[in-house]
């Protein structure tokens, strides 16, 4: 369980052959194409445009995929209410794992591109049709809003005119401001209101030379104008607008029905999604090259453990090249690639999540995977719940089976789920109910007793730290600095000794303390000689004293261990809480077998939210003590992931039908022949 030792090709070859070993490559699964360093007579390789036109079909397919996806609810509202037709068909689902193509059958698909982008197209066109109708129907529910305050008014708009002599004005103001209107009538003008629930519309009649007399008034009134110009009235307008509206629902959903035949496409588009998002990986390839006008020159990442296939691959190849394969030089930007078994490579996630290890540094996924294994366990601290995530998340990987590197969480939540388990068995909780009532043997009850659990947290949190010292001192030692290295671990190893001999003293005796004054003083020696390397001058004695503040942070790191503790109890007390509820809401019932209901009712609810909110935070806490307090002693990060070409594809992955399922296949078809 390590970081794989990379190799690189260097290959020159005739250039009009590039594209095909580029296609090799693909085939190998095994090589990362990089930039190459500027060569005399030679000139990098230009093809952005192409990777540009790629890209905006990577778009054009994104958009058919979220198009469908989006429409997917409203079309399934509408075929319940018998509005459309549409039977849903049955997508991958959440724990979907990508599905195996064939080499031969994947470099076809080509052949559909054509066919695939003329369907977008029509899909887009159905797409700007419903955003046309919604600007539509936008206009007209706009349109409905200003007729409201007039739908009492039986005249047709245009009818509010000016003559000769008067001026008339029709308009709308709030209900309650009609009454400032009064003072029209006093400047010899008329009004009359067509009631409406909020706003409600006025026509006003007042001689033309008195019309600036009233402006005060309209104003306090804020009274605005009708923008309305028709020869219908408000009746028949709103008649007309519902009539418009039914008629654009209709439009509507006869494109959603239309959007939706598009879903029989989608796995389609997902295969040409993958299929051109490695032609940009293999144009991109092909920038990194430098060419002159017959020859090309390419550098490509190998493991080590791939380096002999390749080769064997190259020399047996028809194609005109030359090569050699070297270790990494001094400088070089190498990637990274962990190298892992089944149990350990699902926590590289976690890692990664936080920073890609650096190449050559000591691979930390094995510690991640113990520690977060072991604290998952802790902080959900019940046995029914360890079995409930283990028995979900492993029928999921049983159905699925998925290859490394897919379903990782669910692979942590199994494992997670088996640490809960022993870890619920040991404080004696199953679902809440202690183990002393159901007469199950158990080491200690954290509710009853819970210090031992606070004792249990910080140990291990202490024995997470000091490997995590242990570690840096490995690495330092292979930096070739093992004075310094040995003097930062050991120094926190003696301190730590040096405490517990003292404070143990009085149960094993007096020679114990002595022992720990003893280890105590060696370790603040250690600590301060470790605080003196790196630095020069006066500077080395600054640093050996500012050392010793690391005592603060070392306590507030071991601190953070408690965690585990408050969420261990946590979730035992929550457990047991619902199972009170559910008991006391029973007695409450009239009828026994009522009671009965409502407390399996009250058990599921309590029990799947207890499950589910304390998973997410044994998660999101144990990664937190992985990233700050384990990482923190040791970890550079900072690499970049190992991606050869064929890693970019998102849901399919190129390989070999299983097996066992076309022997089922053809068992089938012999069986229904005879």
């Amino acid at each position: 369980m390590a970081l794989s030792s990379m190799q690189k090709l260097l290959l020159v070859g005739n250039v009009a052959e590039r594209n095909t070993l580029i296609k090799k490559l693909h085939k190998l699964g095994c090589a990362e194409v990089v930039a190459t360093q500027k060569i005399d007579s030679m000139r990098p390789t230009d093809i952005q445009q192409d990777i540009d036109d790629n890209k905006v079909k990577l778009a054009k397919l994104e958009f058919c995929m979220q198009t469908v996806k989006e429409t997917r609810q409203t079309a399934k509202k509408l075929a319940k209410e018998h509005k459309i037709d549409y039977m849903p068909v049955k997508g991958r689902g959440m724990f979907a794992i990508k599905q195996v193509m064939t080499f031969e059958n994947f470099e076809d698909l080509h052949r559909i591109e054509a066919d695939i982008f003329s369907q977008i197209d029509q899909l887009k066109a159905c797409k700007d049709q419903m955003t046309s109708l919604k600007g539509d129907l936008q206009k007209t529910e706009n349109l409905l809003h200003s007729l409201a305050p007039y739908k009492n008014m039986s005249a047709e708009f245009s009818r509010f005119k000016d003559t000769g002599l008067v001026s008339v004005l029709l308009g709308e103001v709030k209900n309650d401001r009609l009454a400032d209107l009064e003072g029209i009538r006093e400047r010899g003008g008329e009004y009359e209101v067509f009631d409406a629930e909020i706003t409600s519309g006025v026509a006003i009649v007042i001689p033309k030379h008195l019309r600036e007399d009233i402006q005060e008034i309209l104003s306090q009134a804020e009274f605005s104008i009708c923008p309305i110009e028709s020869d219908l009235t408000s009746s028949q307008m709103i008649e007309n607008c519902y009539s418009e509206i039914d008629g654009i629902g209709k439009k509507n959903n006869m494109l959603v029905e239309k959007i939706m035949t598009y879903e029989s496409i989608i796995e389609d588009v997902m295969k040409l999604y993958d299929y051109i998002t490695l032609e940009i990986a293999k144009e991109q390839s092909r920038n990194n090259t430098q060419v002159s006008q017959s020859t090309y020159y390419l550098e490509a990442w190998l493991p080590q453990s791939e380096a002999e296939r390749v080769q064997k691959e190259l020399t047996e190849s028809p194609l005109t090249l030359a090569f050699i394969v070297r270790d990494p030089l001094e400088g070089e930007d190498v990637p990274t690639f962990a190298v892992n078994n089944g149990v350990v490579a699902p926590y590289e996630s976690v890692t990664n999540m936080y920073s890609v290890p650096f190449y050559k540094e000591i691979d930390p996924n094995a510690g991640v995977a113990f520690f977060f294994f072991l604290m998952f366990g802790i902080m959900l601290s019940d046995a029914g719940y360890g079995l409930l995530l283990t028995l979900g998340a492993g029928l999921i990987l049983a159905l699925r089976r998925p290859p490394k590197g897919e379903l990782n969480l669910v692979k942590i939540v199994f494992m997670g789920g088996i640490s809960t388990l022993i870890w619920g068995f040991l404080f004696g909780s199953y679902f809440g109910v202690s183990a002393k009532d159901l007469g199950i043997w158990y080491w200690f009850n954290p509710i009853e007793d819970p210090m031992p659990l606070l004792v249990v947290s910080l140990a291990v949190g202490l024995v997470q730290m000091f490997v995590g010292m242990a570690i840096n001192m490995v690495a330092l030692i292979r930096k070739g600095e093992a004075l310094w290295g040995i003097s930062s671990a050991f120094s926190w190893y003696f301190l730590a000794l040096g405490i517990g001999g003292i404070a143990l003293a009085g149960k094993i005796g007096s020679w114990a303390k002595i022992v720990g004054i003893v280890l105590l003083a060696l370790g603040l020696i250690l600590l301060m000689l470790s605080g003196t390397f790196g630095k020069k001058g006066a500077k080395k004695l600054s640093g050996a004293f500012s050392s010793l503040y690391g005592i603060i942070n070392f306590f507030s790191d071991l601190m953070s261990y408690t965690r585990l503790f408050g969420l261990g109890l946590a979730t035992g007390v929550i457990a047991m809480v619902f199972n009170q509820i559910a008991d006391v809401i029973s007695g409450m019932m009239p009828v026994k077998f009522l009671g009965v209901i409502v407390s399996i009712v009250i058990y599921l609810i309590g029990h799947v939210f207890n499950v589910a909110i304390n998973s997410l935070g044994a998660y999101v806490h144990n990664s937190r003590l992985q990233f700050v307090e384990y990482f923190g002693k040791f970890y550079t990060g900072g690499g970049e992931l190992f991606a050869p070409l064929g890693s970019q594809m998102k849901y399919y992955r190129i390989g070999t039908p299983e097996p066992k399922k076309e022997k089922k296949v053809r068992k089938e078809k012999a069986v229904s022949k005879s």
